[in-house]
């Protein structure tokens, strides 16, 4: 396997698990949001704030499975990601929940972000650019 397979490979992967969290968040706001920010995820504007970051994940694991399957380009998808969890994680850590969860949830935004990284360095030869 190419370093370009691989890397879409990583890609269609990263997209599949994107969608699936996209889906649960929607149709289980209440309850995704309680693994979020806790026992405040009962309240209707929580539930409407976790379905709107729930179907941006959605689309943006849609649009890098398409990408994929129709061996069309990626690597903005990948970037969109990127940045989506990126941000997921400092919002995290400057949120008000307890240390565990906040551990929990950016550990799990930073498989994202491990992902997308590993995806971006495979395809197409690509190296990620120099930290700044």
């Amino acid at each position: 396997m190419s370093a370009m397979d691989s890397g879409r490979e990583v890609a269609k992967q990263l997209a599949l698990g994107r969608m699936a969290v996209g889906v649960i968040g929607f149709v289980m706001p209440k309850t995704f949001g309680r693994v979020w920010v806790g026992s405040e995820a009962g309240s209707p504007r929580v539930a409407m704030i976790t379905r709107a970051f729930a179907v941006r994940d959605f689309a943006l694991g849609l649009g890098a499975y398409l990408a994929v399957q129709r061996d069309a380009p990626l690597r903005g998808w990948l970037e969109a990601g990127l940045l989506s969890d990126t941000a997921d994680v400092l919002s995290t850590f400057r949120g008000p929940v307890p240390v565990a969860r906040k551990l929990a949830l950016a550990g799990a935004a930073l498989t994202g972000v491990a992902g997308g990284a590993l995806a971006l360095q495979n395809l197409e030869g690509a190296s990620l650019p120099a930290p700044v």
